[in-house]
């Protein structure tokens, strides 16, 4: 009899992506020839699908629109396997929306969101679905949530728990509670607004590891964009670097690390080769768009690795 898979529990948010990708250079206060695409997206939704293709068991909580963009988004989650048993559906409100304008590298540039809804979360649902999760599950939030339900699942989460800080501005919204998070994953702007380390060298980037390690963060994760990502525990740093990256679309690589690292983490992997196998899941989701095709699978990502040319050093 095979043993039952563990349960990660998603919670956050769900949006519509409008994505609009420029063929030349930027140009302000002018219209921009590009490509522009709709896709179902949000931090939240994003690693549950990830999680989904990697073929683990995954609920996911969050608010849903009963406009055509909503009942399409749920369904959308359902279909890839997703239980959404807990998550609202709102009528009074329009679908979450996200705004992303890349630059002729796709890269982001600037981004805009109206996630009213999700201000719809209830605290009796979250105390629900998180009694009925066991210590051997994961949680893992995102900071799209407010204050009220993140301060409730970080007191009542029976199991770890890891978080996405989403912007720097957002992930104030962890400073009290930090010491709660077993796996935290910042970028280098969102780790700096909250310790003021800004790193450039390797002695800043163990401090600000060790700072994260200090407020009882077990696992810190912080990504470095073209840099690579920093890696920290049990009071080491280290610095993950990899071949460069043949960008198709930058949204969604931090989401997918994440997902696929908390994957491997809860099956049983060290942090190192977790973070290898995250590492090779979204420099495969970056260059081919990955989530979006609905491509990625745990042996895709696994062939992968050997191409990544990964080295760690430790700080």
């Amino acid at each position: 009899m095979s043993k039952e898979k563990k349960t990660i529990c998603v919670i956050g948010g769900a949006n519509i992506d409008l994505c609009g990708s420029s063929l030349e250079p930027l140009r302000n206060y002018d219209s921009n020839p590009g490509t522009i695409s709709v896709s179902f997206g949000g931090v939240g939704r994003n690693i549950a699908q990830i999680l989904a293709l990697l073929d683990q068991k995954v609920r996911f909580v969050s608010c849903f629109s009963s406009d055509p963009y909503g009942i399409q988004m749920k369904q959308d989650c359902e279909n890839l396997g997703m239980d959404c048993s807990d998550s609202l559906v709102i009528d009074d409100l329009p679908s979450s929306m996200y705004i992303a304008i890349l630059d002729e590298n796709r890269d982001m540039k600037i981004a805009m969101s109206d996630m009213r809804i999700l201000r719809r979360m209830s605290p009796d649902i979250l105390s629900s679905s998180l009694s009925r999760l066991s210590s051997e599950d994961m949680i893992i939030i995102d900071a799209n949530l407010d204050m009220e339900c993140l301060k409730l699942i970080l007191e009542e989460a029976p199991c770890p728990v890891a978080a996405d800080p989403v912007s720097a501005s957002k992930a104030e919204r962890f400073r009290e509670e930090i010491g709660k998070i077993t796996v935290f994953k910042p970028n280098q702007f969102e780790a700096s607004k909250m310790n003021g380390i800004v790193i450039n060298t390797d002695e800043e980037a163990k401090e600000s590891l060790l700072w994260f390690y200090g407020r009882g963060v077990k696992e810190t994760i912080i990504s470095m964009a073209d840099r690579g990502i920093l890696l920290g525990f049990g009071g080491k740093a280290y610095w993950l670097k990899h071949r460069t990256i043949e960008m198709e679309n930058a949204t969604g690589g931090g989401d997918s690390f994440l997902g696929a690292y908390v994957s491997q983490r809860l099956a049983g992997e060290d942090v190192l080769s977790a973070a290898e196998f995250a590492a090779s899941a979204a420099v495969t989701t970056i260059e081919h768009n990955a989530v979006a095709r609905r491509t990625l699978n745990e042996e895709s990502v696994r062939n992968a690795i050997a191409s990544m040319d990964i080295n760690i050093r430790e700080l």
